[in-house]
């Protein structure tokens, strides 16, 4: 949103976009961002993407890695170029790497677009590599309906710093893992993780054992034959 604190959503969705090479189920990979603040955030996106070192796994240094095989990593370039087809503008990336080191794996620059359509593969399938669609947005209401309009609903993140509009995104917004100034991935292990429709089984995890983390048992009985019903007591 407008209020937001652009330097930690630019760095939270760089992060969430591009690290292991978008190849998790909770990465991030699409943003929705408030006309108001659209050109800063995306020049802050490209400087953080480009501080973002791509190399092989066992490197330290490394932030975005290969692809996991070659059918995924042409899957990824088949996306990339479709993507072009349809209209979407490619603002960085959008090649792979093939010589010197990089010529021993399969390697995909982090790549950006915008200016994509809300129905293009792009905007509702799930690519599962180093592709990000940004788009600008009026609204809270207009971005949640865009956010709301793809199959998918595992996670989701929000910045800004109106608690009214937190709330209302929390509640309106059509995922099973929510964050608030937070990169869309990073579930603490002891609490439930799991989505809905497209993402979602109906089930959670690690299930009861976030109930037992954070709930104390009490067991009650009354025996209401002992109890006067009008009694009234206070708490202090």
């Amino acid at each position: 949103m407008d209020d937001a604190d652009i330097d930690a959503a630019s760095k939270a969705v760089a992060a969430g976009a591009f690290s292991t090479a978008g190849q998790r189920c909770a990465s991030t990979s699409r943003v929705f961002v408030h006309e108001a603040i659209y050109n800063i955030f995306m020049e802050q996106l490209i400087d953080e993407t480009k501080k973002m070192k791509i190399g092989a796994g066992t490197d330290p240094e490394t932030k975005v890695c290969p692809i996991i095989n070659k059918r995924q990593y042409d899957n990824i370039l088949t996306h990339i170029d479709d993507a072009k087809k349809s209209g979407a503008r490619l603002v960085y990336g959008g090649k792979a790497l093939t010589s010197g080191m990089y010529a021993k794996g399969y390697y995909v620059e982090p790549t950006i677009f915008d200016e994509a359509k809300i129905d293009s593969k792009l905007a509702q399938e799930e690519i599962f590599g180093p592709v990000l669609a940004v788009f600008k947005t009026g609204s809270l209401g207009e971005a949640i309906e865009k956010v709301n309009s793809v199959n998918y609903g595992l996670t989701f993140s929000l910045f800004t710093s109106n608690i009214n509009a937190a709330m209302v995104a929390l509640e309106k917004v059509e995922a099973g893992c929510c964050y608030i100034n937070a990169p869309t991935f990073g579930s603490e292990p002891h609490m439930p993780f799991g989505g809905v429709k497209d993402s979602g089984n109906g089930s959670r995890e690690p299930g009861t054992q976030a109930v037992d983390v954070f709930t104390e048992w009490k067991t009650i009985y009354i025996d209401y034959s002992g109890v006067a019903q009008n009694s009234q007591y206070k708490m202090k």
